[in-house]
């Protein structure tokens, strides 16, 4: 029998509490919501498109239970970042998975996902990937906020979160060669990075034809809780870099 609770709860209690307090000191605000509808509202008021089908709310079945969404401002009360969590408990794994998942959910909203390969390639880490699996997307932040550190401490928040919630098996997302290589998303947390893991031989605007898989085990997830509030461990604090405006695949849909 899986253990149902985390090994460390108080030790994600406070690392929840030092990236909030993080944000606080560059001056933002962050706040968590479960209505997935408002999550729409939000994001076309702010970025003049829709959310994407994995998290649109006339798409999937959502409760309160199933998934959450961040939104992040700045001392103006302007929207700057936003990124959103479902959870999914998968019979079979990932790579079996996720294909025939991407088409549905495309399909639903009228879009045609077609891919070139029906199974990631041999030896994909995603054969290891089962249970219960939260997806990230919706991940994105304004260009206007030009702190790396901020996207990082949000979206490594939001994998906090995630794990104080559902305890998950893994927490996965996709992203475009660009967003991979920059190195943004193992500074976040996740310590999976695989090309290739979602082929399109046609896909909708604004999706790469090769998508990266990115994911994090529930051991990892804990060894990073842990290390973050061990007193002797520091925890580095960048400086403000300018950046892109970075956003996971599957983030947007094509403004209408």
């Amino acid at each position: 029998m899986k253990n149902v609770g985390l090994l460390q709860p108080l030790a994600a209690a406070r690392a929840a509490t030092m990236l909030e307090e993080e944000l606080h000191g560059l001056k933002l605000t962050v706040s968590v919501s479960n209505d997935m509808v408002a999550l729409d509202d939000v994001k076309q008021q702010v970025r003049n498109m829709a959310v994407a089908p994995m998290h649109h709310h006339a798409v999937g079945v959502f409760n309160r239970e199933r998934a959450f969404w961040m939104c992040l401002k700045d001392q103006a009360g302007e929207v700057v970042g936003l990124q959103a969590f479902r959870y999914d408990e998968i019979d079979t794994h990932l790579a079996d998975w996720c294909v025939n998942y991407m088409i549905g959910v495309y399909m639903r909203q009228n879009e045609l996902m077609v891919p070139a390969f029906s199974r990631p390639p041999d030896g994909s880490i995603a054969e290891r990937l089962t249970g219960r699996l939260v997806y990230h997307g919706e991940l994105w932040m304004a260009k206007q906020l030009k702190s790396r550190r901020a996207f990082e401490v949000f979206s490594r928040l939001g994998l906090v979160l995630s794990v104080i919630k559902w305890r998950p098996d893994a927490i996965w997302g996709l992203a475009s060669a660009q967003m991979a290589g920059h190195g943004h998303l193992t500074r976040v947390g996740y310590t999976i990075l695989e090309r290739g893991f979602l082929r399109w031989q046609w896909a909708s605007e604004g999706i790469d034809p090769t998508e990266y898989l990115v994911a994090a085990e529930l051991s990892s997830l804990e060894n990073m809780i842990e290390e973050m509030t061990v007193k002797e461990a520091e925890y580095p604090q960048a400086q403000p870099q300018k950046q892109s405006e970075p956003s996971f695949a599957h983030s947007a849909t094509q403004a209408k």
